[in-house]
């Protein structure tokens, strides 16, 4: 039976001696402490020599289960580690008895060894060089890594600080900054498409620098993409060196900038009724928030529940609402919506509004009337000249005998008392 506090059985044989251990605390105890306060490591080996017997002490402890000196185990339990690009497997040549094995890379996640014979890694980088670590996890320490892919070309003339996003529901945009140690004539490509798979669809319009680089790609059709893990990729071309590509792994729900939802509602003096519309390619489950003020009131935060659609207020009032929502997967939250106006009470707004006309034509009657005024001025004395009065047309028959007729009325006696001369014939001639 193992006691409590003490080595395995197989183990056993390596503890070190306790006599070298007691004579090397007792020695600590005795020794002042300004004593151990030394410039550096190679004085105190000069001044106290046990230093490196104490050091070798450490180091075992350290290296507990390998070799002391510190050189490599001549018969590892793991060799000729290797990757498979194809079946996107690290496996390795297994010598011995091991009971547990697991893989990392660049110390990010780990992932178990399938039978302690390879390791399934989900997807592989294709740009720019990981640390794959295989460790034992049980039983004798031991840990191996190599490098994949093997690095290419100057990496400062890869593109930088690659970046992607959707927004506005429908549309993707990445950008990214010209290397550091890129040739003048660089020039990048990006291509997206699902992890798995080495190729993607290209970006179909791209903005240009002022040297007619390549730094910015929009995405206006989405409607061949879905909410899986996809690889967005940038590739350096020139005529001068070899450019290393960039890339970067993400699912398109957890990029996405939440468009606001599209509110609406009816309301009367006794209940008000919102409803809203959220629209999104990526996601579908959404938690709300409202925003609620009420005539001078300081404005209320409604958190709607069970990722309902609509809310109902009871003697709602005259009230202005937002929207905004969040991504119950995500996390990520929309900005507000416009500010939306519903009056619930007509009669309040009609005697507001009668009140307001009353005002308005009380200050613009006066107004109003000159204006009319200056009006109507303006336009007779515009008629007169475009439509000038025409000269009336002489009649020379009527105008000559108007003073030789003579008129008379009707219903008169004609036969009047008239001068009358009379005549006396003398004579024939």
């Amino acid at each position: 039976m193992q006691r409590a506090g003490s080595f395995p059985p197989d183990l056993e044989r390596t503890r070190p001696p306790a006599g070298p251990m007691a004579f090397v605390w007792i020695v600590l105890f005795l020794t002042p402490a300004s004593g151990l306060l030394l410039p550096d490591q190679g004085s105190a080996h000069k001044t106290f020599p046990w230093m490196s017997f104490l050091e070798e002490e450490v180091r075992f402890g350290e290296s507990f289960g390998g070799n002391p000196d510190g050189r490599p185990d001549p018969s590892p339990p793991i060799r000729n580690v290797r990757m498979e690009p194809e079946s996107q497997r690290l496996t390795w040549d297994l010598h011995g008895n091991v009971s547990g094995i697991e893989c990392s890379q660049s110390l990010e996640y780990n992932v178990t060894a399938r039978k302690n014979q390879y390791c399934q890694f989900p997807v592989l980088p294709s740009c720019g060089s990981k640390n794959y670590t295989v460790f034992v996890t049980g039983g004798q320490p031991f840990s191996t890594s190599i490098g994949y892919p093997e690095p290419e070309g100057n990496p400062g003339a890869a593109a930088q600080n690659l970046t992607c996003w959707v927004h506005d529901v429908d549309f993707l945009t990445c950008r990214w900054a010209v290397g550091s140690a890129a040739p003048r004539d660089v020039q990048y490509h990006l291509h997206v498409g699902e992890a798995r798979t080495s190729e993607g669809r290209e970006c179909p319009g791209y903005t240009a620098d002022e040297r007619g680089t390549h730094v910015r790609c929009r995405f206006d059709d989405l409607s061949g993409f879905s909410n899986r893990l996809y690889r967005f990729r940038v590739r350096g071309t020139s005529r001068a060196s070899g450019i290393p590509c960039s890339e970067m792994f993400e699912q398109l729900s957890r990029i996405e900038r939440l468009s606001p939802p599209n509110i609406t509602g009816w309301c009367n003096k006794t209940y008000s009724l919102l409803e809203w519309e959220m629209s999104s390619r990526f996601s579908w489950k959404f938690t709300y928030e409202l925003e609620i003020q009420q005539g001078a009131s300081p404005a209320d935060l409604v958190q709607v529940q069970d990722f309902e659609t609509f809310y109902g207020m009871p003697n709602p009032g005259t009230y202005t609402v937002r929207i905004r929502a969040r991504g119950y997967f995500t996390g990520i939250v929309s900005e507000w919506s416009a500010p939306k106006h519903f009056v619930c009470d007509p009669e309040e707004e009609g005697a507001r509004l009668r009140v307001w006309l009353t005002a308005s034509l009380t200050a613009l009657g006066p107004l109003l009337a000159l204006g009319l005024l200056v009006l109507i001025c303006r336009k007779y004395s515009l008629m007169r000249k475009i439509f000038p009065p025409i000269p009336h047309m002489k009649d020379p028959l009527s105008d000559s005998l108007q003073n030789k007729l003579m008129i008379w009325e009707a219903g008169r006696d004609p036969r009047e008392e008239c001068p009358v001369a009379e005549v006396q014939v003398v004579g024939e001639t």
